[in-house]
């Protein structure tokens, strides 16, 4: 009876030797299997970032010409009967010299722009787009631009004062004012400016030419 006992309690000790040993080899294991997201999220920004790509966030509520100002950059121009609202997200790519800009558009509903901020972080340069003819909504326009400026103080803005052409547009002047962008501080990269559907549907700068706004993102980024 001694001798089995003997056997009995080796065997348990072996047993448990063996069930430790599997433990911290498995835990060794998934542990060097375990996957981070926020490492790899960080390591495919560097690679972005190293192949040259830059992200430009595209803005405003609906309605106020995103998804025009995005084809007017094409060389196709617009086609007003796609242009319709954006219910979700639109991209875009364009290859420029130096680098590729990858245009990301998220619509303006009022169920969309709590998600704004959020994409914030992996932008080198947002584009707000404001609909200057819309007058009953230019109050709920600068709210939501001036939430997107405190969330990140550093990033560049371009805001396009939108459908220029439209006859009860406000004025650069009037919309920096309806804005309250002197209100921004003045060492923060803010730009105006003014943007309308050409005559022939396609997209260009009423001062300066729509070349003017892509050699800007070029200097911001």
């Amino acid at each position: 009876m001694v001798l089995l006992r003997h056997i009995s309690v080796a065997l348990s000790a072996a047993v448990a030797a063996l069930g430790s040993a599997l433990f911290i080899a498995l835990n060794y294991f998934y542990r060097r299997k375990t996957r981070f997201p926020h490492a790899e999220y960080c390591t495919i920004k560097e690679e972005e970032e190293d192949h040259g790509k830059r992200q430009v966030l595209v803005l405003g509520l609906d309605g106020a010409g995103k998804s025009s100002m995005l084809q007017g950059l094409t060389p196709g121009g617009i086609n007003r009967r796609c242009c319709g609202p954006t219910r979700g997200f639109n991209f875009m790519s364009i290859t420029a010299p130096a680098c590729q800009l990858d245009f990301l558009e998220i619509g303006g509903g009022k169920e969309l722009r709590r998600y704004w901020s959020e994409y914030l972080i992996r932008t080198h340069v947002l584009v707000y787009v404001v609909d200057s003819s819309d007058r009953n909504r230019l109050q709920s326009a600068k709210l939501e631009l001036h939430h997107l400026l405190k969330e990140q103080p550093q990033l560049p803005v371009v805001v396009l004062g939108n459908k220029q052409d439209k006859p009860n547009a406000l004025s650069m002047l009037e919309l920096h004012e309806a804005l309250s962008l002197g209100s921004v501080v003045e060492d923060r990269k803010l730009f105006l400016l003014a943007t309308q559907l050409g005559s022939e549907g396609t997209l260009r700068n009423s001062c300066r030419g729509m070349d003017t706004f892509q050699d800007l993102l070029l200097q911001l980024i």
